[in-house]
């Protein structure tokens, strides 16, 4: 499996310090609202584009909406809007490598200068920044290599510099799938899908969702779905939110170009009757394309489907790590990790997986 075993998290976000060992195939961060969730996605989906110097505005527009007005935006990334403070990730993979990431905030005079640790310009309670940084390293057997990607925006909030870190190229593919009810890229993971022969896997495991589905096909950039006794085949927005989500879904974790799924609140948009489906077609397609996932709920109904999942298929119970993240009053943010054991216990004596109050 290509992904990662740890995962640790420094002034990012809402998140001070966080630190997640032993990642399994399928991860499922639990907790309560505002304890992290989201925001460790992020973190993933960060470092797994460190060279795009665009990709912290992205992770912005998919939290609020917005892309930045000024770089002053960026604060909400720095862990009590502290600028003064970097966001660092480090993660290790499970081939050994180790990257780690630092973002930095500076201003510089020349907008087409390279940025050179400049400090933030301050003129009284007015701070002047216009260059977004990020630094970055991978280690591999004891052998760092070091890069940086940078941004700069005018006073207008237009772009007028950017760089692409010289000699490095991702070796992971991940796909975020927000809490949103669809994902812009449904289309083109199911081109991905059928031009290497594989409609019928996308095909059966929208038979699980709705057993009267019998074709699907991409016309005019659209999605169209067929169903048994319509005499024409409906385009995907029409068929209603659960379906296009399950889609959506399935569609990322079967296209065989990504190696990590990152979903936000799995159970959004989807009727309770659809858990146990979505489970199961995430862990054969996890197993069966060697891909990793991260997910997040809040649902315990979820989680109950996920356990009855498991309870059926003993083979994929090994593959499963749940993780409940808690900001404690004592040790600050901690994940407190959850085997299939774990889970199974929980459920059968109900008992709250969703917060650890310490």
């Amino acid at each position: 499996m290509d992904g990662f075993r740890n995962i640790e998290i420094k002034n990012f976000r809402g998140i001070d310090h966080l630190r997640i060992d032993d990642l399994g195939r399928v991860n499922i961060l639990v907790g309560q609202n505002s304890s992290g969730k989201s925001s460790v996605l992020e973190a993933v989906n960060l470092s797994l584009n460190m060279s795009n110097p665009d990709m912290p505005q992205v992770i912005n527009n998919i939290r609020a909406r917005k892309s930045f007005s000024t770089f002053l935006d960026a604060k909400y990334l720095f862990h009590n809007l502290n600028m003064d403070t970097p966001p660092e990730l480090t993660l290790e993979q499970t081939d050994g490598t180790v990257r780690h990431l630092t973002l930095g905030l500076t201003y510089v005079f020349d907008e087409l200068a390279e940025p050179k640790n400049e400090p933030i310009q301050q003129a009284g309670s007015i701070v002047y920044v216009n260059t977004l940084e990020i630094n970055f390293s991978t280690t591999t057997h004891g052998e760092r290599q070091d890069y940086k990607s940078w941004l700069r925006i005018n006073p207008a909030g237009i772009v007028v510099n950017r760089k692409i870190a010289d000699n490095y190229l991702e070796s992971l593919r991940g796909r975020v799938i927000s809490a949103d009810l669809t994902s812009d890229n449904t289309v083109w993971d199911l081109a991905e899908i059928f031009k290497r022969n594989q409609k019928s896997t996308i095909l059966s495991l929208l038979k699980l969702f709705d057993a009267r589905i019998n074709s699907i096909e991409i016309l005019n950039d659209d999605v169209y779905i067929g169903f048994e006794g319509m005499a024409e085949m409906l385009p995907s927005r029409m068929t209603g939110d659960g379906l296009r989500r399950y889609l959506s879904i399935a569609a990322s974790a079967a296209n065989p170009m990504t190696h990590i799924i990152l979903l936000d609140e799995i159970d959004n948009g989807l009727h309770y009757s659809a858990y146990k489906k979505l489970w199961e077609a995430l862990f054969a397609l996890a197993v069966e394309t060697n891909k990793q996932i991260f997910v997040t709920t809040h649902s315990k109904e979820t989680l109950q489907k996920l356990n009855q999942m498991l309870e059926e298929h003993p083979d994929y119970r090994s593959e499963m790590r749940l993780y409940t993240l808690e900001n404690t009053l004592k040790k600050g943010y901690q994940a407190y990790k959850y085997t299939y054991e774990g889970l199974s216990g929980a459920c059968e004596n109900d008992i709250e997986l969703r917060s650890v109050a310490l």
